[in-house]
């Protein structure tokens, strides 16, 4: 296999492909050496997930680290928080995920952080291919080694010493879709009595027998929706693949939108930290950076991608981070996702409010929001851009990501998918008819 056929592994966000055709053993051990001679690491931690090719990968991804002198901590079955959470609190200098997140499990990946959980870009990722195809690497004297460290108490002890549910009686459906998510499910369990915890699909098969990870797409929440009304509980959480994005419904098994979730931990967080700084990516319900304003907060836009989204976070010391598909990055989980803490944020408001999660969410909601529509499209982007210019002349536009339309009482954004082959648009109004009218009309251009 060539070096050039593989250029698509190495993506905006990630390294991601098929297994065994495009991601390869080979590939990944020339990645480990890579990491050495461009970062100079000493320690480097790894979790996987539960994809046949897991322990394949990380076979080869520990041969190429410790080839370079580099010693490595096998964490064994993690979720990608798990991981975040390694690279702020120890002294690993980096730390790779071997997940390709809600793609089927015949995809695999790596996600890189270096030092306390910074993500590594795409252009640095560029680099590592460039490496990974040019570079003659060293064959050390010295070997590093290989030691295993099993995180799961340490991450179950730091969300109880965190967080207080006590008194609430709560009750809690969890989905993880049968991935590494049904990890987490300890993680509520440790609340117990003050939480009740049920869960469906929590057996762990790669296939996904009976639904896609992937919250986003609420019609995989449906099971999750039925047995938050039949158990009668507080609320139903879902994780995606590798549980770094939480879906929730409410106690009437109705999903709420993600936007709206941040809405509600946004209000919470400004209660004690009135002039903290939010980010939010550009998808997101204008009335979230209405609150965050009146409430005297900063609120900044941000493409989408967990990685412009973190280095913002960074950037400007935001103490929160937002995601429409279900990231939500917080300042003390080192502007990572922080796996189940928005769901306990969220519980811990009810408590303090005595309000369910749906009374939360409607105090909130202002405006009908279309959710991401994605479309095949038969023309260049440029040229959809163009006619939606033509079309909407006298609206205020915006080139962040894409291309955003607004309007006093509507807006959109159009852009192109980074992992899939089709354009997405979302589009919000201040009324259903007005969504209805301007999503059909903003469709007919996309998809002519």
């Amino acid at each position: 296999m060539s070096f050039d056929h593989l250029n698509t592994i190495y993506r905006s966000f990630d390294i991601r492909g098929k297994f065994p055709e495009e991601i390869t053993p080979e590939e990944v051990e020339k990645i480990g050496k890579a990491i050495v001679v461009h970062f100079g690491v000493k320690k480097v931690a790894i979790g996987r997930d539960i994809r046949p090719s897991a322990d394949i990968l990380f076979e080869a991804l520990a041969k190429g680290l410790t080839s370079q002198g580099c010693d490595v901590l096998d964490l064994g079955l993690t979720t990608t928080p798990m991981t975040y959470f390694i690279a702020g609190s120890t002294d690993v200098d980096a730390t790779v995920m071997i997940t390709a997140s809600h793609m089927p499990s015949e995809y695999n990946g790596l996600k890189i952080t270096i030092e306390d959980s910074k993500p590594v870009s795409a252009d640095v990722l560029q680099i590592l291919k460039e490496i990974v195809g040019t570079h003659t690497f060293s064959s050390e004297e010295t070997i590093g080694s290989i030691t295993t460290h099993a995180m799961q108490e340490d991450w179950i002890a730091n969300f109880k010493a965190n967080h207080d549910l006590s008194g609430t009686g709560f009750s809690v459906v969890i989905d993880p879709a049968n991935m590494i998510g049904a990890l987490e499910i300890a993680t509520f369990k440790a609340f117990e009595p003050d939480l009740t915890v049920h869960s469906i699909h929590d057996e762990f098969d790669h296939s996904c027998p009976n639904h896609e990870a992937n919250p986003m797409k609420y019609e995989t929440m449906a099971d999750l929706g039925a047995e938050v009304v039949c158990h009668k509980a507080n609320l139903g959480l879902a994780f995606d693949g590798d549980a770094d994005r939480v879906g929730f419904v409410d106690e009437n098994g109705k999903p709420v939108p993600s936007d709206i979730i941040g809405c509600i931990i946004a209000k919470h967080i400004l209660a004690t930290h009135p002039e903290c700084t939010i980010v939010y990516d550009i998808r997101s319900t204008k009335a979230l950076p209405e609150l965050i304003e009146s409430a005297g907060g900063r609120a900044i836009q941000e493409r989408v991608g967990h990685i412009f989204i973190r280095t913002a976070m960074r950037k400007h010391d935001a103490i929160l981070g937002i995601e429409l598909s279900g990231h939500f990055f917080f300042k003390e989980s080192y502007f990572s996702e922080g796996g189940p803490l928005p769901a306990f944020m969220v519980m811990e408001v009810m408590k303090k409010e005595g309000k369910t999660l749906s009374e939360l969410a409607t105090e909130v909601s202002k405006y009908f929001h279309s959710g991401e529509v994605n479309s095949e499209i038969s023309r260049k982007p440029e040229e959809i851009y163009t006619e939606l210019r033509e079309v909407f002349a006298d609206a205020e536009f915006r080139d962040i990501d894409g291309l955003s339309i607004h309007y006093a009482d509507w807006w959109c954004n159009i852009r192109l998918s980074a992992n899939d082959p089709v354009m997405r648009m979302n589009l919000e109004a201040d009324t259903p008819e007005l969504l209805a009218e301007k999503r059909d009309q903003v469709l007919k251009i996309i998809r002519s």
